[in-house]
């Protein structure tokens, strides 16, 4: 069993930890983290002073991991102890509850990403070169859905950042931060072969208001042999970036490698390099399955408990999942892929 995390919340002053089951999660397809708490104390307690409007730091051994605002907090009270669960989520949350509206037009998609969040005070880092978006459009739409819309449509991923905030970027080129060896450095796993994510054909619909005509692209997946089709009609909010040929090739690439996955069951919650992070690299070595390629992290949940100890969970998959980049024939074979 790895060395227990010290896992602790800062807000108005105040400092706790000492957590007895911790739960934090983050997803590269998500545009806020998610944080469960949980202690039992003696006496009746109370609610640590937490409000609807706390803005909360999470630290792990000291390092920033998130800042959230509680969602839900419970009080469970006995005889001689009480039981507080804490479950929150970091501050670009609204963009994913909320429905809001706004119209803008001939702005690089980077600007439009900063005016959506500057209202909910939601920070946003850009790390990336983005393109001009004509036209976006949301009415009475959740803003979360819009932005990552927007963002796949540019190859690009929209994710939170440790200071609650969000970071448009690209898929990391970096190297490996780790090599992990199966029965060296992890002893459970799990192939995921998710073949509800495919279809057959790929349509992806438009119209060019300016030109008065239709537009359409196409593109098949050549391992799904029965009628599957999928028919999209390209949203306006990445409108312009790119043709419906390419869309649609696009979204069969990112489907083909989605559909194959490892999960991955660690000890502890750090590499060599510092804590795990998703939108980072590692080589995965799974010699019986004819594993060994570099994946990328694209959900981490940290666990912590008296039972299991200090515990990562990563789902990994190839880069291309991200990208939408035509799959490469000649690598080795990934996650258990069967076309």
């Amino acid at each position: 069993m790895a060395e227990s995390v010290k896992v602790e919340i800062r807000f108005d002053g105040k400092r706790y930890g000492y957590w007895q089951n911790v739960s934090l999660r983050e997803s590269v397809d998500d545009l806020c983290a998610g944080v469960q708490l949980g202690i039992t104390l003696p006496g009746a307690g109370d609610a640590l002073g937490l409000s609807a409007n706390t803005v909360v730091e999470v630290l792990a051994d000291g390092d920033l991991v998130t800042t959230v605002r509680p969602g839900k907090i419970r009080r469970a009270v006995g005889p001689s102890d009480h039981a507080i669960q804490i479950e929150a989520r970091s501050l670009a949350r609204e963009l994913v509850d909320c429905q809001y509206s706004k119209t803008l037009s001939g702005l690089k998609l980077a600007e439009v990403v900063k005016r959506i969040c500057e209202p909910f005070k939601v920070p946003v880092k850009i790390a990336a070169s983005t393109a001009i978006v004509p036209d976006f459009s949301m009415q009475c739409e959740v803003p979360a859905n819009a932005l990552i819309n927007a963002a796949r449509a540019s190859n690009l991923l929209l994710y939170p950042t440790p200071d609650g905030g969000l970071i448009l970027t690209g898929p990391t080129e970096d190297a490996p931060v780790a090599t992990l060896v199966y029965g060296e450095h992890f002893k459970q796993y799990e192939l995921v072969d998710d073949y509800d994510l495919r279809f057959s054909e790929y349509v992806v619909k438009s119209f060019d208001y300016a030109g008065g005509s239709a537009l359409k692209g196409s593109v098949k997946d050549v391992g799904i042999t029965f009628f599957r089709p999928m028919h999209i009609v390209a949203d306006r909010h990445g409108h312009g970036v790119g043709s419906c040929d390419r869309r649609a090739a696009l979204e069969r690439n990112r489907r083909l490698a989605r559909a194959h996955s490892i999960k991955l069951t660690l000890s502890g919650w750090r590499h060599s390099a510092g804590l795990w992070a998703i939108n980072k690299q590692v080589r995965v070595v799974i010699p019986h399955e004819g594993i060994d390629g570099v994946f990328l992290i694209g959900d981490r949940h940290f666990t912590q408990n008296e039972k299991s100890g200090s515990v990562t969970h990563l789902q990994v998959m190839h880069r291309n999942a991200f990208v939408g980049e035509p799959p490469n024939k000649k690598t080795k074979r990934s996650a258990g892929a069967r076309r």
